[in-house]
């Protein structure tokens, strides 16, 4: 394939170079105070925290900064290409690796656990939540607490119903679409990139947007204990009308 043709890649294979780039609006440092506060709210004594589709390792070098040691795992080997050239300004506090957080193995035990900024959202199935659930619950210590957010529908409706975006960066152009299917509750983002070389890539983002009924039945299904469902930052009771709910689970001791 020539550079000028063009390449169809998995999801975040693509992203992953310009990624930080394209999420440079994220505040990475709010995201981990606010786990930090969750977890201290919830009086857990965590030193090791797992970092489950960590992306490009943004919040972990976050949280590592607040003293925590981090293991960063992603599905996408690309990601976590980018996000091991960070490891090295950390003294040894995190390390990356390449996991689908439905098939973790052996690694572990770690004293807490965190899944953000919505990839519960990209299980495209309760099936697989509920694998995942049943995953991290076995590689956490006794008394671990585990958080994980969602998007709901409402933040599909209100922000991403049909929204074109287009943004030239350093080395690059891109356009995505976002759209959602109300009738089979599937949000979708499409990107298209261009680098200065010629390189043409496509790739396609799914994810299930989960009534919140459905999440908190999985979750009464599994074997963690639900503390808390919040609305977005808040301190208040997550619900439908919550564009992001965060989700505090505890492995029983």
């Amino acid at each position: 394939m020539t550079t000028s043709e063009t390449d169809r890649t998995k999801p975040y294979e693509g992203l992953a170079p310009i990624y930080d780039y394209v999420m440079r609006h994220v505040d990475y440092k709010h995201w981990a105070q606010h786990v930090q506060m969750l977890l201290r709210h919830h009086d857990s004594d965590t030193d090791h925290l797992l970092e489950l589709a960590c992306g490009t390792g943004n919040v972990a070098c976050a949280l590592a900064d607040l003293g925590y040691t981090v293991s960063g795992y992603d599905a996408s080997e690309a990601m976590i290409g980018v996000a091991r050239q960070k490891a090295t300004d950390h003294d040894g506090r995190i390390y990356f690796d390449v996991s689908d957080l439905r098939q973790l193995g052996q690694i572990g035990p770690f004293d807490g656990a965190i899944c953000l900024y919505d990839s519960f959202n990209y299980l495209l199935c309760l099936a697989d939540i509920t694998l995942a659930l049943s995953q991290i619950h076995d590689v956490l210590t006794p008394g671990a607490v585990f958080i994980f957010d969602v998007c709901t529908e409402r933040n599909s409706l209100e922000h991403f119903k049909d929204e074109h975006e287009t943004e030239q960066g350093p080395g690059f152009h891109y356009a995505r679409h976002s759209y959602y299917d109300a009738d089979e509750q599937l949000q979708f983002n499409k990107f298209d990139i261009r680098l200065e070389d010629g390189t043409h890539r496509q790739e396609s983002h799914v994810q299930r947007i989960y009534p919140h009924d459905e999440l908190l039945a999985c979750i009464d299904d599994s074997s963690f204990e639900l503390l808390e469902a919040l609305d977005g930052f808040s301190q208040r009771r997550g619900s439908e009308r919550s564009d992001r709910v965060h989700f505090v689970l505890r492995r029983p001791a």
